[in-house]
């Protein structure tokens, strides 16, 4: 028998295989069994992927070898940046990639470029932080405004503006020229609001101000803590132009919020003071403004807000211990707000009776809290304060006006309660600033102007609602009830009276002009509300005119004068109710409501 050869090394043939038989190689192409019992010896080729197996590195060592050399590669250029080279060392090839055929090889400059952009994972330039418009001419250089007025202005904002909004500090003794080289666009916007809307500067200086919103802000993304103040001052008392529903306005207060953020004044380990006072004014100014107007809230009361309080009330400056009333005043409204949205119909009176509760124990504790200030701070931050706080009362019984919440009970007395209070509340907020000084009401914030606005169409909402309760066609007690409700509220002589003191600030202007400002287009639109609210009043009693006398003057003024001397009802204000006034044609729900949204 021939030796088996150690040298041969395959797989059972083929009959030994069918025979599940051990298969010992004999010679080259038999083995013994099939030698043994006479059979053909067949064996099968192994696979050529098999035969080549030991011949092909595996992927494991071929990702094994790419990885050593990244790694030398790293090694190399980590170098060459130590010694201040730029260029790749030619003793270290760029590495091919593992699949030639599909993906680019990566060289030194991608892998550069990859290890800069680990050192900051953001992309794209920076923001510039200096103004596009540096070293150009300001309105004082250009001979627009003298230097005496120019520090005359910056003065009145120092002395009479700061307190009315105390999160915009100018540093005792700076100058106006001083000012306007460091900070011109604050200095711009200070003008802005102390010059007063006659000012025939006005509208250059409103425009003005938009070329830096869209050259700096908008075109070249700048950040910086000059720009937010700035935006601040300007929204605060921004008067001009006059839009509808504010757009220009809310983008105003909106980029307040965006240059906070961006500027990381909110996460920041440490704020100096102007920063400090800058991320509450946009909190105060956002959560009102936006809140009055129905648009979303982004900024919180969170404890960074309370960290800046906290700072502030031991710094050297008398405006900034009124800091804290102002913002938790602000806050309690957004509460307040907040809860309103979330309020189903279905809770009817019995949820208006705990919702009310309970936010007048919150509110009870804010009033008392800044009830501590009003003897300390300036008569003009007080009244600020004060109408504030009136304003809160109102809203506080807002929820007699939601007519949902009341299907089951419409004329329940606790809602006849909340809307009597409504009305009572309106007047006591209208006559404080109708008694206020001119020089007061030239320097009031929007934020004031807005809760005006909103007040002029709360109360004939209130009155008109109530009235609607307590008559009846066949109610003979209607008489004794209507009569108290239109004598509490006065609202055609309140209103006009309002409407004239106001309009103070625009002695001198066009009517045209005037309409361009928001508080000039506020009070038209005042006159308007006063003049229609006897119809609306009367339509409800039964008393209106007839469609015919209303279109004939003569019967017109003999119903007015009828009128006027009957006992049970009202005299009018005007002694001109005979003239041609269309009053069939003025949209009394879509102006009050606007009124009432301030929108």
């Amino acid at each position: 028998m021939n030796a088996t050869p150690s040298a041969v090394k395959r797989r059972a043939c083929v009959a030994c295989t069918a025979a599940k038989a051990k298969c010992t190689p004999q010679a080259v192409n038999q083995c013994q069994r099939c030698a043994r019992l006479g059979k053909s010896c067949t064996y099968l080729d192994l696979p050529q992927t098999k035969r080549k197996h030991k011949a092909t590195p595996s992927r494991v060592e071929v990702l094994e070898k790419k990885v050593d050399q990244l790694m030398s590669q790293l090694a190399a250029l980590t170098q060459q940046q130590q010694n201040g080279q730029t260029s790749p060392d030619p003793s270290n090839p760029p590495i091919t990639d593992l699949a030639p055929s599909r993906d680019p090889q990566l060289d030194s400059t991608d892998i550069a470029a990859l290890l800069d952009a680990a050192k900051d994972p953001s992309h794209g330039l920076d923001p510039p932080t200096s103004s596009v418009l540096e070293h150009q001419p300001s309105i004082v250089d250009r001979g627009l405004l003298s230097e005496v007025e120019a520090e005359r202005l910056v003065t009145a904002f120092q002395l009479d503006f700061v307190p009315k909004f105390p999160f915009v500090l100018v540093a005792h003794g700076e100058t106006a020229a001083s000012l306007r080289d460091r900070e011109p666009f604050l200095f711009l916007c200070i003008v802005a609001a102390t010059m007063g809307s006659a000012h025939p500067l006005r509208k250059t200086v409103a425009e003005e101000i938009m070329n830096h919103v869209t050259s700096r802000l908008v075109v070249r993304s700048e950040r910086n803590l000059e720009l937010l103040r700035g935006l601040l001052v300007h929204s605060a008392w921004y008067s001009y132009p006059a839009e509808k529903y504010h757009p220009r306005l809310l983008l105003l207060i909106q980029f307040c919020v965006s240059l906070l953020y961006d500027l990381g004044l909110h996460r920041k380990p440490t704020l100096n003071s102007d920063e400090q006072r800058a991320l509450l004014g946009t909190y105060w100014l956002s959560v009102g403004f936006s809140g009055t107007l129905g648009q979303p809230i982004t900024m919180k009361h969170d404890s960074r807000i309370d960290e800046c309080i906290e700072s502030l009330a031991s710094t050297g400056h008398l405006s900034d211990r009124w800091v804290a009333p102002f913002i938790h005043l602000q806050s309690f409204l957004a509460t307040m707000d907040e809860v309103y949205a979330s309020m189903q119909a279905s809770g009817g009176r019995v949820l208006v009776q705990v919702t009310r509760g309970s936010l007048q124990r919150q509110f009870d504790n804010v009033r008392a809290y800044v009830e501590k200030y009003l003897s300390s701070c300036p008569l003009s931050t007080a009244n600020a304060l004060r109408t504030e706080i009136k304003y809160m009362e109102i809203r506080l019984e807002e929820l007699s006006l939601r007519e949902e919440l009341w299907i089951a009970e419409p004329a329940s007395a606790v809602r006849t309660t909340m809307l009597m209070g409504i009305i009572q509340r309106s007047k006591e907020l209208l006559q404080t600033i109708k008694n206020l000084p001119t020089s007061e009401i030239a320097q009031m914030t929007i934020t004031t102007s807005a809760r005006i606005c909103a007040t002029v169409g709360y109360m004939p909402t209130a009155v008109l609602a109530l009235l609607n309760l307590i008559t009846g066609p066949t109610d003979s007690t209607m008489d004794a009830q209507v009569q108290p409700v239109v004598d509490t509220a006065e609202y055609p002589a309140l209103v006009t009276e309002l409407a004239n003191a106001l309009e103070t600030r625009f002695e001198g202007m066009s009517a045209a002009d005037k309409q361009t400002d928001i508080l000039g287009s506020l009070c038209s639109k005042m006159r308007l509300l006063a003049r229609c609210y006897p119809y609306q009043v009367r339509a409800i009693v039964e008393i209106v005119p007839s469609q015919g006398a209303r279109q004939d003057t003569s019967m017109i003024a003999s119903h007015a004068n009828e009128i006027a001397m009957t006992p049970q009802v009202w005299p009018s204000i005007y002694g001109d109710l005979g003239d041609t006034f269309p009053v069939d044609y003025i949209p009394w729900d879509s102006l009050l409501s606007n009124f009432t949204s301030f929108s």
